[in-house]
C-alpha cells in the first residue's frame, strides 16, 4: 500500500485529492441533512440512531481503497493525459476534456480493473468502526452492490468474505418473514445508502464545476381569501394518517391537497409532498397547475423530458438546469414530485441501485393520489400493497376523486390505516345542483347512426366527444372530415386528442384545445371547438363543452368524463350516451376481457349500462350510481393477486443487494411484475433517426422522446405485417458497442392532425 507521486493522493483524474474529495462529501452530506429534518427525525425514532452522524462517517471512509497503489497508479496516468490536454485547452474544465477525449479520459482507471469501494471495506472491516448499514452504503456508492458483479466479490479472499457477511445480512431478514422488521431495515440501511450517493454525485459535480439543482424546502400559502368545503374538510382532518376524500369536479381539490401537505410538512411528518397521478399524461397537467402557484415543482415519467426540453427551447430554462431538475424529480428530491403510480411502485422492485434512494425519499414524504381508477383491480392491487408499505413507513397519505365508492373503504382498510369514513361536503349545495342531462342512450353499429348528433355540435359551436379506442376516435375524426367541407372544420375547430402523438405533438395539442374550450375561452365568450378524445382526455385536459357525446364506460370514467359538461358555468349540460355495438354484439373494449378475439364486458361496464337513465344528474345522483355499480365487496382477481405478489418477493428479496436482472430507467414492470395489466409496450418512432451513431445513450433518448410513440407489441407487428405502415430496418449504433433496431413509421402515416394511423376495418385497438 503505497501513495503515489509526491505523497499526493488522487481522488479523481482531474487532480482533486482524496482529502478534498472526502472533505466536500461530508460538507455536502451536512448539507443535505439540513434540509431533511423529518427524515432525521423519522429516522432517530425508527432506527434509534442519528442519521448525520452516520452518514458523515461513511463519507469520511467511502473512498479509502482509493489509496491503493494499483488505483492510485492509474489515475495518475490519466490525471497526467488531462495535463497534456489542458496545455492546449487552457480554458478548458475536466467535464469539457471528458466529452471531448471520451475514449482517452479515465481510460487507465477503466482498464485496471480494480473496484477502489471493496477495497474501502477490505481497510474498514478489521476495525470495526462502521455499522452494516454504512458498510453496505461503501459498496453500493457506485452501483456494485449486486448479484451480476458477485464474480468481483467473489476475486479475493477478503472481498469474498464481506460479500458472504452481506449475502447473511440479507437472508437475516427475509427469512423471518416479518413484513414490519423488512420495512424498518429498508429505512434504516436506504437511508444512508442513497443519500451517501447523492451526496458523493452532488460533491463530484461541484468538484468539475458543473451546475447542480438546490436542494429547497417545500414552501407553500394558501392564495385565497376563503377556504372552500373540501379545503376546510383536509385542514381538520390532516392528523389523520389517511385520508379519503370525495369531491366533483371544480371543488378546489388541488389546493386543499397543498394545504394538507403543508399541515404534514410543519409538523415535521414529511420533507415534501408528491402527486401520484394515474397516467402520465394527468401528471402533466397537475404539474402546469401547481407551477403556477409554485417554485420547484419537478415532473417525472417516462415523457417528462419532451415538456422540459420545451422549456429549454422557449428559453424558460437553461438545458443543465432542465436536466438538472429531470434527475431531481426522478428521484423525487423536489419539494414537489408530480409523477406516475407506476414510477412509485417500480421503486419497490429494487431491480436499480437508485430505487434506494428513490423510495427512501418516498418514506419521508406526504403523498396524494389522485384519480386512481377503480374498474382497474390490477393496480388497485399494486397501489393497497403499496400503502400497505406507506402505512409502515408512517407516510402521510390523501387519496382524493370525484368517483370513490364507499365500498372502497374496506380496500384500503385493509392497508394498515385506521379509517373509518369516505370524507366529503355534505353542505356544498353544488353537489345537488343539476348538472348536466341525458337527452339520449343510442346503440350505434356505424356513425352515420349518430350523424344528427354530430349536427347539434356544429349548430351549438361546440362539443366533446368521448370515443373508448383510439380507432374509433381517428375513423371518428375520418368520417367528420369526409361529411363536411374544409371551409366547415376550419370554422369550427374540430380536434383530434389521443395517445398515439409524439409528446411535443401532444402538447401542441393539448394548447390548441385549451385556447379553443379552456376556461379563459369561456369567460372572454369567444369559446368554440369540438374535439374527440379517449381516455387521456378524462382528467389530463381542463375544458368544458356545452354538449358531450361518450361512449359507454363504467361509471367511475364517466363521471371524470361528465366533468367537462359545463364546467365554468352553472349551466347544465346535455349527454348523450351510445353502446358501441359489432355485428349485433356488444363491443366494450377496452372495459373488459378479451378472450379468443372477443371482447367480454366488465361487470362494471354492463352495470353502469343498467343504471343510467335519461334524466338529469347532479353530483351526488352520480355518487349514488357509483355505490350502486361498485356495492359489492371488492375481490381481486387471481391474476391481480399473483401479480403483486412478485412485486412483494422483489420488495422483500432485493433489500439489500440488486438482482441479476436490472430495470432500464423509465421501465414500469420487468419478467415478472407488471404495474398495469396491459401487454408489453414497444417503441415506433415517426421519423428516420437524424444519425446512424448516438454518442450516448442520452443523446438517443432525448430523440427517443421527441419522436417515439409506445404501442402494445401486437399492434406493432400489424402495423408491420398486415397494414404494411412500420418498417423494422432502422439499425443504431449507441455508444460504442450497442446495436439496436428500430421501429420506423412509413411517410403518410403519421401527422399532427391525425396522428399515427394504424386504423383499418377490423378491431379496435384501445389506449
Amino acid at each position: 500500500m503505497n501513495k503515489a507521486d509526491n505523497n499526493i493522493v488522487l481522488a479523481k483524474p482531474s487532480g482533486i485529492t482524496l482529502e478534498q474529495h472526502n472533505k466536500d462529501v461530508v460538507k455536502e452530506s451536512l448539507s443535505i441533512c439540513l434540509v431533511l429534518p423529518a427524515s432525521l427525525s423519522k429516522y432517530s425514532k425508527m432506527v434509534g440512531k442519528n442519521l448525520t452522524n452516520l452518514l458523515c462517517a461513511s463519507a469520511e471512509w467511502h473512498d479509502e481503497g482509493k489509496k491503493h497503489n494499483k488505483w492510485q497508479t492509474a489515475c495518475w496516468k490519466d490525471y497526467q493525459n488531462y495535463k497534456v490536454w489542458k496545455t492546449k485547452n487552457p480554458e478548458g474544465n475536466f467535464l469539457k476534456y471528458s466529452k471531448e477525449c471520451l475514449d482517452e479520459a479515465g481510460e487507465n482507471l477503466r482498464k485496471n480493473n480494480f473496484r477502489h469501494e471493496m477495497e474501502s471495506l477490505r481497510i474498514v472491516v478489521p476495525q470495526g468502526d462502521l455499522l452494516m448499514s454504512q458498510k453496505v452504503a461503501i459498496a453500493a456508492h457506485h452501483s456494485k452492490l449486486g448479484r451480476r458483479y458477485e464474480n468481483k466479490w467473489e476475486a479475493c479472499e477478503a472481498y469474498r468474505s464481506i460479500w458472504k457477511e452481506f449475502l447473511m445480512t440479507s437472508s437475516s431478514i427475509t427469512l423471518k418473514n416479518d413484513f414490519s422488521l423488512l420495512c424498518s431495515a429498508h429505512i434504516e440501511y436506504d437511508a444512508i445508502r442513497g443519500l451517501l450517493q447523492l451526496s458523493d454525485h452532488r460533491a463530484s459535480a461541484k468538484e468539475e464545476m458543473e451546475d447542480i439543482s438546490c436542494l429547497e424546502p417545500f414552501s407553500y400559502t394558501f392564495p385565497y381569501t376563503q377556504k372552500r368545503g373540501v379545503q376546510k374538510i383536509v385542514e381538520d382532518n390532516w392528523k389523520k394518517d389517511l385520508l379519503l376524500l370525495r369531491a366533483p369536479t371544480g371543488a378546489g381539490k388541488t389546493d386543499a391537497a397543498l394545504l394538507w401537505a403543508s399541515k404534514q410538512i410543519e409538523a415535521q411528518r414529511a420533507d415534501r409532498l408528491i402527486f401520484a397521478m394515474p397516467t402520465r399524461f394527468t401528471s402533466n397537467a397537475i404539474s402546469v397547475n401547481v407551477s403556477k402557484e409554485l417554485g420547484q415543482t419537478g415532473l417525472y415519467h417516462s415523457s417528462a423530458w419532451s415538456v422540459i426540453s420545451d422549456r429549454v427551447k422557449n428559453n424558460e430554462i437553461s438545458l443543465s438546469d432542465a436536466l438538472n431538475q429531470h434527475k431531481m424529480a426522478r428521484c423525487l428530491l423536489s419539494p414537489i414530485t408530480v409523477c406516475t403510480i407506476d414510477h412509485l411502485l417500480m421503486s419497490l422492485t429494487m431491480t436499480r441501485e437508485d430505487h434506494h434512494l428513490i423510495s427512501y425519499n418516498l418514506a419521508n414524504s406526504c403523498v396524494v393520489i389522485d384519480e386512481a381508477d377503480f374498474y382497474d383491480d390490477f393496480t388497485l392491487a399494486n397501489i393497497q400493497y403499496l400503502l400497505k408499505v406507506l402505512h409502515e413507513w408512517k407516510v402521510p397519505v390523501l387519496i382524493m376523486s370525484a368517483s370513490l365508492p364507499d365500498s372502497s373503504l374496506s380496500l384500503y382498510q385493509n392497508t394498515g390505516y385506521k379509517i373509518d369514513s369516505i370524507l366529503e361536503d355534505s353542505h356544498d349545495v353544488n353537489n345537488i345542483r343539476k348538472r348536466f342531462e341525458i337527452k339520449d342512450i343510442i346503440d350505434y353499429n356505424e356513425f352515420k347512426d349518430i350523424d344528427p348528433l354530430i349536427e347539434k355540435c356544429f349548430e351549438i359551436g361546440n362539443g366533446i366527444l368521448y370515443m373508448n379506442t383510439v380507432d374509433s376516435a381517428i375513423a371518428l375524426y375520418k368520417h367528420i372530415c369526409s361529411k363536411r367541407t374544409k371551409e366547415e372544420i376550419d370554422n369550427i375547430h374540430l380536434y383530434l386528442y389521443h395517445s398515439r402523438f409524439t409528446e411535443p405533438d401532444k402538447l401542441k395539442k393539448e394548447e390548441k384545445i385549451i385556447k379553443a374550450l379552456g376556461k379563459k375561452a369561456w369567460d372572454e365568450g369567444n369559446a368554440k371547438g369540438i374535439v374527440i378524445m379517449t381516455q387521456i382526455g378524462e382528467m389530463s385536459i381542463n375544458i368544458s363543452s356545452e354538449i358531450m357525446i361518450s361512449e359507454l364506460c363504467p361509471i367511475d370514467r364517466m363521471i371524470q368524463r361528465t366533468g367537462r359538461l359545463c364546467r365554468f358555468s352553472d349551466n347544465m349540460g346535455i349527454l348523450y350516451i351510445l353502446t358501441p355495438y359489432r355485428n349485433k354484439t356488444i363491443y366494450p373494449a377496452p372495459y373488459g376481457i378479451l378472450e379468443d378475439n372477443c371482447w367480454i364486458p366488465s361487470k362494471a361496464f354492463l352495470m353502469t349500462k343498467d343504471v343510467l337513465l335519461q334524466k338529469s344528474y347532479s353530483s351526488d345522483d352520480m355518487t349514488i350510481l357509483l355505490n350502486n355499480v361498485y356495492k359489492e365487496k371488492f375481490e381481486f382477481s387471481f391474476e391481480a393477486k399473483s401479480n403483486v405478489k412478485e412485486l412483494e418477493k422483489m420488495f422483500k428479496y432485493n433489500w439489500l443487494i440488486c438482482p441479476r436482472d436490472v430495470s432500464d430507467e423509465d421501465d414500469v414492470e420487468n419478467k415478472e411484475w407488471r404495474s398495469r395489466n396491459i401487454v408489453y409496450q414497444d417503441d415506433v418512432f415517426v421519423c428516420p433517426p437524424p444519425t446512424y451513431q448516438f454518442r450516448n445513450y442520452s443523446e438517443f433518448l432525448e430523440y427517443k422522446l421527441l419522436y417515439a410513440i409506445s404501442l402494445p407489441e401486437y399492434l406493432v407487428i400489424k402495423g408491420k405485417t398486415k397494414l404494411n405502415r412500420i418498417d423494422s430496418g432502422y439499425e443504431v449504433k449507441i455508444g460504442k458497442n450497442s446495436v439496436i433496431r428500430l421501429n420506423v413509421v412509413r411517410n403518410g402515416f403519421y401527422d399532427d392532425q391525425k396522428g399515427l394511423d394504424l386504423t383499418c376495418d377490423e378491431e379496435d385497438n384501445f389506449l
